[in-house]
């Protein structure tokens, strides 16, 4: 996709300045072209803007938005008093769903740097508020961000509850996407538990959907996720062969890191199998 010129057809003031919402706007179409450079100039100009007409909305939303591209770029420390700043205008004008929003990114900051405890803090406070104000799909967020949690601190047990709890609302409100992550969620579970035959069960149905879908990046961790079921029963060839796959797939996305994984993963197994076969 080409961006438009923005001198184009644009909405422009009397004095000739470009309108604050055109530049979220065209700040948005860069962050999904992952040109993040540029949505942040963006970004920066309307919140200047908001900032000289006294508009605290649009203030607090420029923040926002400024704060998730560096979210994107990994810049936790950047990003974590942007949306400090939005939470609190966002609290002053009693916006109580952009405050769960912004919450809950933060959660998922303080989740990526093993700040845990923080973390449960804030996605129980979104979760909280989504629920009071019958916010179904923010809830369904609220309780996968709360299983990760208890995933990477290996409580298992929690994460399944807030795992399945995730699974029925994403099934309800016909979230196929959201459905895949939190059959993944499961799955990977199941797996560290040892139930093998319940993990397989669930990656298989989250591979279904995310093929289905076109999400492909859901797909490579499915297919790398089904590989270590394999892996952990000893099933050789069945493990090489998803783990080529989840290889070959990460690949397409560009995530060289995660194919390389995935790929030396494969080399160790295929000389497990090997060594098994000359025993």
């Amino acid at each position: 996709m080409i961006i438009p010129n923005p001198r184009r057809g644009e909405e422009i003031d009397g004095f000739g300045t470009r309108s604050p919402e055109l530049l979220i706007k065209l700040g948005q179409m860069h962050v999904r072209q992952d040109d993040y450079p540029e949505a942040r100039n963006y970004f920066t100009e309307a919140l200047d803007i908001y900032i000289d007409i006294a508009d605290r909305k649009g203030e607090a939303n420029a923040l926002f938005q400024l704060a998730r591209v560096h979210r994107f770029e990994d810049e936790h420390n950047q990003a974590i008093p942007l949306y400090t700043k939005a939470l609190e205008i966002y609290t002053d004008i009693g916006d109580r769903g952009w405050r769960a929003l912004i919450l809950w990114n933060l959660a998922e900051m303080h989740r990526r740097r093993d700040e845990y405890d923080d973390a449960i803090m804030l996605y129980t406070e979104a979760l909280q508020i989504w629920t009071d104000i019958g916010n179904r799909g923010g809830r369904a967020d609220a309780l996968g961000g709360l299983a990760e949690v208890h995933r990477l601190q290996n409580e298992y047990s929690e994460a399944i509850t807030l795992y399945s709890e995730e699974l029925q609302i994403r099934t309800e409100i016909g979230d196929s996407q959201g459905r895949a992550e939190s059959l993944w969620g499961l799955a990977e579970m199941y797996r560290l538990r040892k139930e093998y035959s319940q993990a397989i069960t669930f990656f298989s149905e989250a591979l279904e959907i995310s093929t289905g879908i076109g999400t492909i990046y859901r797909k490579a961790w499915v297919l790398e996720g089904l590989a270590d079921v394999h892996r952990d029963q000893d099933h050789h060839s069945d493990a090489i062969r998803h783990y080529e796959q989840a290889a070959e797939t990460f690949k397409q996305i560009g995530r060289t890191k995660d194919a390389a994984r995935a790929s030396k993963e494969a080399a160790r197994v295929r000389r497990l199998l090997k060594e098994k076969e000359a025993a």
